[in-house]
């Protein structure tokens, strides 16, 4: 789970991208650059592709703080992202978690959680490096409107939430030195915007963006165990994984209960 950015701990977090933004930039590049893996213009959607191919379970979590996690036990590898949240957060969610699964090379035995808070940061950064390249370019060419505003716009044509679109405006604003919009940013970045979808439809941008989904789905780690039956029926462990997907749910339930 990813520390909370606010307008206290900003400055900390952009001290720490400075360590990594090489690495991660590069890593993100080479992605990008993969003909192989690019194979949609929705780089959102595509997110979801690529999780899929590791049998992504989707699931309605009421708890606004985990957004999803890397889910291993017995040797398996599950991906779950959480779909109560807006689907803005889902998005950068899943760039997260593909920087655990593609580059992360920290052991772990359960869920990511904080035994490794820089690499937790490392693959916040690899999501905005996915999902933000170019905020600030459009940011500056945006009419001269109020701040919240101009960053709605941003979320809307980046697929991007409210604070990760801020976090990337802020971090150009330090290398710039723009001191009036880090100002700025740090007088919005903690506020707590109940009426997103209403702000979304008066300036006539799509609302779905930051209303949750809702989605249930396991159809494809379901495709995955399908697809190993038809290789080889004979093995039976067959009926095993279809109960460890059970289990998962389940676990996966228990835990953000207790942590929630």
């Amino acid at each position: 789970m990813s520390e909370i950015i606010t307008a206290s701990n900003i400055d900390t977090v952009i001290q720490q991208n400075k360590l990594i933004a090489d690495k991660v930039s590069a890593q993100a590049l080479e992605l990008q650059r993969n003909t192989s893996v690019i194979r949609v213009a929705s780089v959102p959607q595509l997110a979801l592709l690529i999780l899929r191919e590791f049998g992504l379970v989707q699931m309605p979590i009421e708890d606004k703080y985990w957004s999803g996690a890397i889910y291993v036990k017995e040797g398996k590898i599950i991906p779950v992202i959480n779909t109560a949240l807006p689907r803005a957060n889902q998005y950068f969610a899943a760039w997260h978690e593909i920087y655990h699964l593609l580059f992360d090379k920290v052991s772990f035995d359960h869920i990511i959680e904080n035994d490794n808070m820089m690499e937790e940061r490392k693959a916040e950064y690899f999501a905005s490096c996915m999902l933000l390249r170019g905020v600030d370019r459009y940011f500056a060419d945006l009419p001269a409107i109020d701040i919240i505003s101009k960053t709605l716009y941003c979320m809307s044509a980046f697929q991007a939430s409210y604070k990760a679109v801020l976090i990337s405006l802020y971090e150009d604003a330090v290398q710039s030195g723009n001191d009036s919009l880090k100002r700025q940013i740090k007088e919005i970045i903690d506020l707590k915007i109940n009426d997103m979808p209403d702000r979304f439809r008066r300036l006539g941008l799509d609302d779905s963006l930051v209303t949750p989904s809702y989605v249930v789905n396991t159809s494809y780690l379901h495709d995955r165990i399908k697809k190993s039956k038809e290789a080889d029926p004979e093995l039976k462990y067959h009926a095993d994984n279809e109960i460890f997907l059970e289990n998962i749910v389940k676990e996966i339930q228990l835990i953000t209960r207790a942590s929630g």
